[in-house]
């Protein structure tokens, strides 16, 4: 009888064990991830800071190996790798990708978001929802997030207090054509020019004025050249966060909202922490090195607004994104009119 009661045990083992919730997650999956940017740069953070979250939230069950400085290669050949099986998890920057789906050019259009803030309303309303269905759609790839570390602004070799006194400026900007029309538009010559050499181009005059973060100016050393910067905040390096197709399908399903979860905590605390980063840079550059910042107002970035409105829109309806542009439009101004609002209760307060 014991035997048969043992035997029966075994068998309930047999058959029960293998579809107990959780036994057959307990196998190591392992993530190879990659970015072309170096260690310290926004990508490798978010990527770095998503490794620790994931592998401390599964306790181990998921793995992820960080390559930072385009170890697997650049962002062209990362996007191809996530296809390939070479690669899992990559950041690449938007426009790159837009070489594969073109919506995505929509995003790196100058002057498109009012702020930060605006930017991430964006993002996490239809433009970025949409954007995310079409990647999917188009390649398989699972967008995770989208990421940035703020602003470029304008630096000169002479003061420009507003941006209307850049006519006829030669200017260096990016290759893309919406870069290019959106400076020709107002009146500003765009250059091409290695961003490598931003700083000679400004000692020999090859341009006048060039687009950077603080915390480039700060490392290519262009205050040596350029002391004056105009903060016109007029685009935002945005990069993004995929997964493969077939990574996220050779994951459990039961860790799908973990990885959601650990994606968008990662890239809150990138972006934060390089945003915090860029601002404490401008400061540094002030105080030690005399570098003039001049912000650009409110009235200059309405006009810029009005001028650059319909090629915007435009845009966006090439690439059938029609209601995506109406909800941006209309935050835009609702962000304008918060700061209208609190300006005018700043100019009250010092008058009475």
């Amino acid at each position: 009888m014991p035997r048969k009661v043992a035997g029966l045990f075994l068998l309930f083992i047999i058959l029960v064990a293998p579809v107990v919730p959780g036994r057959a997650e307990q196998k190591l999956f392992e993530l190879t991830a990659a970015t072309a940017n170096h260690p310290d740069e926004l990508e490798a953070v978010v990527l770095t800071e998503f490794k620790r979250l994931v592998e401390e939230r599964s306790k181990g069950l998921l793995k992820v190996t960080v390559h930072p400085s385009g170890i697997l290669g650049s962002d062209e050949q990362l996007i191809k790798g996530l296809q390939r099986g070479t690669v899992d998890l990559i950041t690449c920057a938007s426009f790159k990708y837009a070489d594969y789906v073109p919506e995505f050019a929509v995003l790196d259009l100058p002057f498109l978001y009012f702020s930060t803030e605006h930017l991430r309303t964006v993002l996490e309303g239809e433009l970025g929802r949409t954007l995310t269905a079409k990647a999917q759609e188009s390649r398989g790839d699972y967008i995770l997030g989208y990421m940035t570390d703020g602003p470029v602004n304008i630096v000169s070799n002479k003061a420009l207090v507003y941006l209307s006194q850049g006519k006829g400026l030669r200017f260096r900007t990016m290759l893309l054509p919406s870069h290019r029309q959106t400076w020709e538009t107002l009146g500003i010559l765009p250059v091409t020019l290695a961003f490598s050499e931003l700083k000679i181009g400004l000692q020999v005059g090859i341009v006048d004025a060039v687009e950077t973060n603080f915390i480039d100016y700060k490392r290519m050393r262009v205050y040596d050249t350029a002391r004056f910067i105009l903060q016109s905040e007029h685009y935002f390096p945005l990069s993004l966060l995929m997964l493969s197709k077939a990574a996220w399908n050779r994951i459990p399903p039961a860790y799908h909202g973990l990885i959601q979860e650990c994606a968008w905590e990662a890239i809150q605390y990138g972006s934060n922490e390089l945003i915090w980063r860029n601002k404490e840079t401008a400061r540094e550059m002030t105080e030690k090195y005399g570098v003039l910042i001049t912000g650009l107002n409110l009235a200059e970035k309405k006009t810029n607004y009005q001028k650059l409105t319909g090629y915007q829109e435009k845009t966006f309806k090439s690439y059938g994104l029609s209601e995506a542009w109406q909800e941006l439009k209309t935050t835009y101004q609702e962000y304008e009119k918060q700061l209208t609002a609190e300006l005018e209760r700043v100019n009250q307060t010092q008058n009475e």
